[in-house]
């Protein structure tokens, strides 16, 4: 008897525990409206998809970059910042890499770029 007594307690977690799941995905999964985004809020999304969320890196300097380096496995991103100038963003990363001799040098390039993500000019390179 007791072995059917633990086999009904045995049934009775797992219904508890598919419950509490179907629970969780019906809230995760319910449709609520959704106010309507600003057009800051709108653009702030739009030049956040243009950087890397774990490193805040710019994904297309971060590419120039690398196929302007000596050697691009050695590329470490440092920093990365921007300002916003209305039509186009100024990005600057600052990174470490070999040069021409090996050595391992601190660099960085400011480049004017679209709100997609596009590079539109080299400003500055050091």
């Amino acid at each position: 008897m007791d072995s059917k007594n633990n086999i009904t307690s045995k049934e009775f977690v797992v219904f508890v525990i598919i419950a509490i799941l179907i629970f969780i995905a019906i809230g995760y999964f319910k449709s609520t409206p959704s106010k309507p985004i600003s057009p800051e809020e709108t653009r702030k999304e739009l030049i956040k998809k243009e950087f890397n969320a774990w490193d805040g890196s710019h994904f297309q300097l971060e590419e120039y970059i690398k196929k302007s380096m000596n050697d691009p496995g050695s590329y470490e991103h440092v920093e990365t910042v921007y300002w916003d100038r209305g039509a186009y963003l100024v990005v600057m990363t600052t990174f470490r890499g070999k040069n021409a001799f090996g050595g391992v040098v601190k660099n960085s390039v400011k480049a004017k770029v679209g709100l997609d993500g596009s590079i539109i000019d080299i400003i500055e390179a050091r």
